[in-house]
């Protein structure tokens, strides 16, 4: 995977996540009930998150050794 690829799916990762505690704000009508599922979702959203920045990363440094 080329660190493009990895960003990309970044991007479309977080733009998920946002509509769905987007989704969840408007229909959980409990506030903090809200509020812990929106943290919940941050949470699961960060594994990916990590995962792909350090691929991109990685990619990036193996091909400035390439060059």
């Amino acid at each position: 995977m080329d660190s493009k690829k990895a960003r990309r799916l970044n991007i479309i990762i977080a733009v998920f996540f946002a509509l769905a505690m987007l989704v969840t704000s408007y229909v959980i009508s409990d506030r903090s009930l809200s509020q812990n599922v929106n943290f919940l979702l941050i949470a699961v959203w960060l594994v990916p998150f990590f995962f792909f920045s350090k691929r991109a990363q990685s990619c990036k440094s193996e091909q400035e050794q390439k060059d």
